[in-house]
C-alpha cells in the first residue's frame, strides 16, 4: 500500500507559503503522492515539474462531474488514476430535477474518463447517510460509479467504517484516512490517527484484503504543526498496515 495525502488538508499553508511548500512538507514527510482539491491557479506543466521536482505521484482529484471535461489537460498531465466527486448535497439528491441534472453530468463526464482508463467515483460526507438514507449507495449504482469511503465522516454519521468498506466491496476504490475524536466523533480537532475513535487496525486490515492501493490521508484541523501531523500520522499508517 502506498501512502497520499489530500491536498485540502494543507490549504492554510499553501495560503501562506504556496504550492511548492505544500508539496516538499508532503514530501519531507515521506508521503508517496497527493490528492488534488484544485491545481494553486499553475498550469498542467508547471505542476507536473514539481511533482517530479519532489517525487510524487498525482493520485487522484476531486473534481465535480461538470468540471470533469476542463480538467482534462491537468489530468492527463499529472498521469492522474481516480477522479472523486468531492461534493453532493442534500438538496442534489432530494429533488428530481437536480439529482437528473447530476447523473446526466455523469453520464457526461464518465466516457471521457473511461477512455482513459481513469476510475470516476464519489467521495462522501456524512449527510448521505441522515434519516437512514443511503445515497452513497444510489449514486454509485444509478452512475456506475466507484467510492472513496471517508472513514472520519461515516463514523460522524454513526456508521461502523469496517461494515461500511465491506459493504461497498467491490466499488470501493480508495479510502480517506481521517481520524476522529474518542469521546464526540466529529470534535475539532483530529487527532493524528491511530489516536482516536476510529477502528483505523480494522480499516486498514479491510483495505489490505480488498486490494485497495493508496490510502489518502486528510485532515481538517490539526492538533499540532502540519508536519509534525504528518509524519506521526504516517508512521502509524505504515505500522497499521503491516
Amino acid at each position: 500500500m502506498k501512502f497520499g495525502v489530500q491536498l485540502y488538508s494543507l490549504r492554510e499553508m499553501a495560503e501562506k507559503q504556496g504550492a511548492e511548500a505544500v508539496l516538499a512538507a508532503v514530501s519531507r514527510a515521506g508521503y508517496n503522492g497527493v490528492e488534488f482539491a484544485g491545481f494553486y491557479g499553475m498550469t498542467p506543466e508547471q505542476m507536473k515539474t514539481l511533482l517530479e521536482k519532489y517525487d510524487l505521484e498525482g493520485i487522484s482529484a476531486h473534481i465535480r462531474p461538470e468540471q470533469v471535461k476542463e480538467m482534462l489537460p491537468y489530468i492527463d498531465a499529472l498521469g492522474i488514476r481516480y477522479v472523486f466527486i468531492p461534493w453532493v448535497g442534500t438538496e442534489e439528491f432530494e429533488t428530481p430535477e437536480k439529482y437528473a441534472a447530476l447523473l446526466e453530468a455523469v453520464k457526461e463526464a464518465k466516457p471521457l474518463l473511461d477512455e482513459r482508463g481513469i476510475v470516476f467515483g464519489y467521495h462522501n460526507h456524512a449527510h448521505e447517510y441522515a434519516d437512514g438514507h443511503d445515497y452513497i449507495g444510489k449514486i454509485t449504482d444509478e452512475g456506475d460509479l466507484k467510492a472513496e469511503l471517508d472513514v472520519f465522516w461515516a463514523t460522524v454519521a454513526g456508521k461502523d467504517p469496517v461494515a461500511e468498506m465491506k459493504r461497498l466491496s467491490g466499488k470501493l476504490s480508495l479510502v480517506h484516512i481521517k481520524e476522529a475524536a474518542k469521546e464526540a466523533p466529529a470534535e475539532r480537532p483530529q487527532p493524528i490517527v491511530g489516536q482516536g475513535a476510529v477502528d483505523m487496525k480494522g480499516v486498514f486490515a479491510e483495505a489490505k484484503k480488498q486490494g485497495i492501493p493508496w490510502a489518502v490521508l486528510e485532515v481538517e484541523h490539526y492538533p499540532c504543526p502540519e508536519e509534525e501531523y504528518l509524519s506521526a500520522s504516517l508512521e502509524n499508517m505504515k505500522k497499521l498496515s503491516k
